[in-house]
């Protein structure tokens, strides 16, 4: 039966209402769910004439067509008093944060941007809040698990995180996504607020079943002298899109976007990054990595704008694609949008392209058979990606990751 066929009711104005006044949340929470049924119900799926989504194609996705349902979250966090880590449904009715929550929730990311971001605004659950005084830091990494074993197959999760880090602040925070091989959608909004001088760095851990289906929204707003690192690690899913972008708006800000992509048979990775360079002196690093095998695709689309206001800023943007079989596909397209003359330095570049083949025979002559030196090879060519990873143990981790899932690929 077609998803066409089917729909619940859960994302109507009324239901949606509904479920917030059960959850007894707060009037201008309340408006604010009201605004994204609203959207949601005026809002179209995204079509491939929108270059962001040219090469993937949801026209069969009827987000109706899948119960909205609540996903186990478990935090792990060493955080020292004065740190707020929970979830937003609680932090929205705490005295001492309800005020920071209402002022930066839906701030970044707006509900009505799309049908995703609308849907996502309306129909999540608890959510993940995390925030950081001024001048205050944390030395361990939140870690934080969203598992969506245990729903039902066919249903759709909306996971919701909001970091808010003050003056001065620092934070590390892993997100970490999985679910079993039924099919699952999954909309996610992250937003990111840096005030001046702080740090947040954040790792996107994707372990999700096979049939899987992403679609991300991560964004961050920096303020002078701030800096934002968002690394994504994806190995599992069906299809996978996800949309990181950084406005760097202060004075000496700097935004760092880096991602790893795994594929094998039919998985389909499409990554779209933005660095906005509003503020003077500003600085960007964008590096994503694909290791393709079986019949596998990626796409990166990447936009890097310096904005007139953004004098002396510097920018550099990179993909890197390597394709292990015949079947697997990539396609790549950085893009420039320099509107002032003053700058340092900004470039991009792309390469798809095979394995070496002297790599590989040097490797294969010294006894490793050919899945082994390719192993070998993928994990030194996502080194300079993962090595920085935050957290002890998390690049080991990666690296055991790369290599159990090649040992099977399609190669």
């Amino acid at each position: 039966m077609s998803e066409r066929a089917v729909t619940v009711p859960a994302y109507s104005e009324a239901a949606v209402i509904e479920a917030a006044v059960a959850r007894e949340e707060p009037d201008w929470l309340l408006a604010r769910r009201t605004e994204a049924a609203r959207a949601f119900d005026a809002s179209p799926m995204p079509t491939t004439q929108l270059r962001p989504w040219k090469y993937t194609d949801v026209s069969d996705l009827i987000l109706e067509a899948h119960l909205p349902a609540t996903p186990a979250i478990s935090i792990e966090s060493l955080a020292p008093q004065g740190v707020f880590v929970g979830s937003i449904s609680e932090a929205a009715v705490n005295t001492d944060m309800t005020s920071n929550v209402r002022e930066h929730l839906g701030s970044v990311v707006l509900a009505t941007e799309g049908r995703f971001q609308a849907a996502n605004t309306a129909n999540w659950t608890e959510g993940i809040y995390v925030h950081v005084p001024r001048g205050m830091s944390s030395a361990e990494p939140v870690i934080a698990t969203i598992d969506a074993s245990a729903v039902s197959a066919g249903s759709a999760i909306y996971p919701r995180v909001l970091i808010d880090a003050g003056v001065g602040s620092e934070i590390t925070v892993v997100l970490r996504f999985q679910s079993s091989d039924a099919p699952l959608v999954v909309s996610n909004v992250i937003e990111m607020i840096a005030d001046a001088d702080s740090k947040i760095r954040v790792l996107i851990d994707d372990r999700w079943g096979t049939e899987t289906r992403e679609f991300t929204t991560a964004r961050s707003r920096i303020g002078r002298g701030a800096d934002v690192d968002v690394a994504s690690l994806v190995i599992g899913g069906r299809i996978i899109k996800q949309t990181v972008e950084a406005l760097i708006e202060g004075e000496g800000a700097n935004s760092t976007i880096r991602g790893v992509a795994l594929g094998d048979s039919d998985q389909h990775f499409d990554f779209v990054t933005l660095q906005d360079h509003i503020g003077p002196r500003s600085t960007s690093n964008v590096e994503i990595k694909s290791a393709l095998a079986g019949n596998s695709r990626s796409i990166y689309y990447g936009i890097t704008r310096v904005e007139v206001s953004a004098k002396g800023s510097q920018a550099n943007q990179a993909n890197r694609n390597l394709l292990l079989s015949g079947g697997a596909k990539a396609d790549s397209d950085p893009v420039l949008e320099i509107l002032t003359s003053d700058v340092i330095r900004c470039g991009h570049a792309a390469t798809v392209g095979p394995v070496d083949k002297e790599a590989l025979f040097y490797l294969q002559s010294r006894g490793l058979s050919r899945r082994a030196a390719l192993q070998l090879l993928v994990t030194g060519f996502f080194q300079s990606v993962i090595e920085d990873i935050p957290g002890s143990g998390f690049a080991e981790e990666i690296e055991g990751f790369v290599i159990a899932k090649l040992a099977d690929a399609e190669l």
